[in-house]
């Protein structure tokens, strides 16, 4: 066979096997990031108790109660009951890119501007934008980066700031446990915190998720710890509790 012809076919079974190879990722992948955003909710709805305590260089500064109500996977309240000088705050969250906080001091609603998503829940680490990886299927750009027996560790880069605050997330995906337990935020590149969720409780098939997150500041010497408490899923919470309209009464 001629050199020429022998070169040819030589790159040409290379192009396809890498195209084979890069479509039997791009499938992995999609199905990797379908399996963490149905796993990030596993119920109808769920309530539960969120405790947050600050800490900073070793000493807690700061601690937050909040009372958190969850339907399907585009819908959450979260009800802000201690301190007592920040109680009643409020914030509705319908899908990944539609916030609304509401003030008890003036009783108004406002929507949260995507670039502020980030911006940690009073002072905390903790941002609302944090609590669920629903939505990244949809406007990012995904790579799975690693594969293990343990765990698929995924890149996601969103294709606009409309989309994220977050210039990127690089997510752990527990195998086992089928859900994200580690996730890396990065804000202009660099990265901001990590956050670890652990502690998983199975309670006979009826409650099965973590119930502890630390949230490690990266560019700060500080922790947000995060514990999850008296947790009630599949009790018919009603579509009205999680409207603007509801939020703009206080109640």
């Amino acid at each position: 066979m001629d050199r020429a012809v022998l070169r040819s076919v030589v790159i040409g079974s290379v192009l396809v096997v890498g195209g084979v190879v890069a479509a039997q990722q791009a499938a992995d992948v999609s199905q990797v990031v379908r399996d963490i955003e149905h796993n990030e909710f596993r119920f109808d709805d769920i309530t539960y108790t969120m405790k947050i305590k600050l800490i900073e260089a070793g000493e807690t500064t700061r601690e937050i109660e909040f009372q958190v109500y969850a339907k399907g996977s585009d819908k959450m309240l979260i009800k802000i009951t201690a301190p007592g000088e920040v109680a009643g705050t409020a914030i509705l969250q319908l899908g990944p890119r539609t916030m609304y906080m509401y003030n008890p001091e003036d009783r108004s609603v406002r929507l949260i501007a995507a670039s502020a998503r980030a911006q940690g829940l009073l002072g905390t680490d903790y941002a609302a934008a944090d609590a669920s990886l629903v939505g990244i299927g949809d406007g990012w750009t995904n790579t799975l980066l690693e594969t293990t027996d343990a765990f698929y560790k995924v890149q996601s880069v969103p294709e606009s700031g409309d989309v994220s605050p977050y210039s990127k997330l690089v997510i752990w995906y527990d195998r086992e446990e089928k859900k994200a337990t580690k996730i890396e935020y990065y804000l202009d590149g660099s990265l901001a915190k990590t956050i670890n969720r652990e502690e998983f409780v199975h309670d006979g098939g009826v409650f099965n998720d973590f119930t502890h997150t630390t949230v490690n500041n990266a560019r700060a010497d500080r922790v947000t710890d995060v514990r999850i408490t008296d947790t009630e899923v599949n009790t018919g919470l009603d579509d009205r509790l999680f409207t603007k309209r509801n939020l703009m009464l206080g109640e």
